[in-house]
């Protein structure tokens, strides 16, 4: 909308900037509610980041799950009265551009904790700061800040249980209401852009996840309604639909963390003592997400280095062969393959299937964790580089982790999680016809069977790239002498 409120002297009002970044959503949206409340102009302002764009490894899916959220952004802003301004460029050049045109009154915008967008924001705000305006920020992506989670000594926490305790002593937000009206001044904006305009290609055939506000709140209400009650239970079982699968909408903000937890606890107060655990555990789970941002905040090197220094004296080997196999979905291990698999068709995997695929990795083929890492920011559309890093780190024994040596067996794991064989056969087809007593290790199958199920090792499927018994045996022993240096 072009239409203004003017002052008493017949200016023009000057308009508040909101810059939306991770936080695509005009729900209980903290920067847009507080500018709002300001009664003057805004200009909602998304900058697809040149800088960021080239660095990031990411599959055109997650930019094209991007596009879908702002696309409904811009109708839920101007329900509200306003426009999305897009643009495109360096993001200091951009935000020296808006001010030169506008002359804003200030700067709104929602705090990012990882290494790159702390760094970038302090840019910003210096630039606005030179030029005379203010700047707020606020908590958003968060329930609980990397400072507000602290020790009685005023130390970030490096154990998850002890950090959970602290948290959960913590007076949790509440959501905000719906923002008030507004307009926004005339201001000329780019075309929104997705992955083809961006230069990303799409090797995801089946994404998993749709963009935007309202897909992400059916989806809650759905989990909420008829899933957060099995939760403790179905959470480790690939095959079934048991997670939440907001990841993504929590990565890009399509949806509150503090109206999900807010929701959590309302639920809490109407289940019973059985249902109520899954309700905590899945609030453990976003915790756990919490915990790892407060970790890269307090230690951001840890993006390319161990937590664990002695983890620096491993001796990690690469072979192109093994890491394309394990990549691929090629190694022999079927619940291994099956999560590699169901990564490269739908930018996801399952969580427990990532611990076994991770541990794979690192403790069978003893790849640096740092490859699988970069692996999945390739792929993953639910990608949070805390979460991504803090994930391997663990599966490596190599970061913040009190219990640090763990050693998944893919097949123990597959018997347990996924007994006869769906999740594996559902993204391994050349297992679909072999029997529940074979899904899990094919290559013990008589060579009749193979034949009789059309499934010949070393023909349809590949053997075993790795003994596990003696890869866990050679790790244990490495991890050892490390330790006792």
């Amino acid at each position: 909308m072009s239409g203004m409120a003017s002052e008493s002297e017949g200016r023009p009002l000057r308009p508040i900037i909101v810059w939306f970044r991770r936080d695509l959503r005009t729900d209980d949206h903290a920067a847009l509610i507080h500018a709002a409340k300001q009664h003057v102009p805004l200009v909602p302002l998304f900058i697809f980041d040149t800088e960021l764009i080239l660095s990031l490894p990411s599959d055109g899916a997650a930019f094209n799950f991007q596009a879908e959220a702002l696309v409904e952004l811009g109708q839920q802003l101007h329900q509200l009265g306003g426009t999305l301004i897009t643009r495109h460029g360096r993001v200091s050049d951009v935000h020296r551009e808006i001010i030169h045109e506008l002359h804003p009154l200030a700067l709104y915008y929602n705090r990012d904790y990882e290494p790159y967008a702390r760094e970038r924001d302090a840019k910003v705000e210096q630039i606005y700061r030179e030029a005379d305006i203010d700047v707020h920020s606020f908590k958003d992506a968060v329930a609980h800040e990397p400072d507000e989670v602290l020790t009685g000594k005023g130390a970030p926490y490096v154990v998850f249980t002890p950090y959970a305790n602290a948290w959960k002593k913590l007076s949790h937000p509440l959501p905000f209401t719906r923002p008030k009206p507004f307009s926004t001044p005339h201001v000329p904006h780019d075309r929104l852009l997705g992955a083809r305009e961006l230069g990303k290609p799409i090797a995801i055939s089946d994404p998993a996840f749709v963009g935007g506000e309202r897909e992400a709140h059916r989806r809650w209400r759905h989990f909420l309604q008829s899933m957060i009650v099995a939760y403790a239970k179905d959470r480790d079982l690939p095959a079934v639909d048991g997670t939440s699968k907001l990841s993504a909408s929590l990565r890009f903000g399509c949806i509150s963390i503090r109206r999900m937890i807010d929701d959590c606890d309302k639920a809490l107060h109407r289940a019973t003592t059985a249902q109520q655990l899954s309700i905590k555990k899945f609030v453990d789970e976003l915790i756990w997400r919490e915990f790892y941002v407060s970790v890269l905040y307090h230690y951001p090197g840890l993006t390319h280095s161990n937590y664990r220094e002695e983890f620096d004296k491993m001796p990690w080997r690469f072979s192109t062969k093994l890491f394309n196999a394990w990549k691929e979905g090629r190694t022999g291990f079927p619940l291994v393959d099956a999560g590699m698999r169901q990564l490269n068709q739908t930018g996801w995997m399952h969580n427990r299937v990532r611990m076994v695929v991770a541990s794979f990795l690192t403790k069978d083929l003893r790849h640096d964790w740092r490859k699988g890492a970069a692996c999945f920011e390739t792929k993953l559309m639910d990608i949070e580089t805390s979460s991504n890093n803090g994930g391997w780190q663990w599966a490596a024994s190599t970061g913040v982790d009190p219990k640090p040596l763990r050693i998944f067996n893919p097949r123990l794991q597959s018997e347990r999680f996924d007994p006869e064989g769906d999740y594996i056969k559902r993204f391994v087809h050349e297992l679909r016809r072999v029997p529940a007593k074979y899904i899990h290790s094919p290559h013990a199958m008589p060579p009749t069977l193979q034949k009789e199920f059309g499934c010949v090792i070393g023909k349809h499927y590949p053997a075993p790239i790795v003994d596990h018994a003696a890869a866990s045996a050679e790790y244990k022993r490495l991890f050892a002498a490390i330790k006792s240096r």
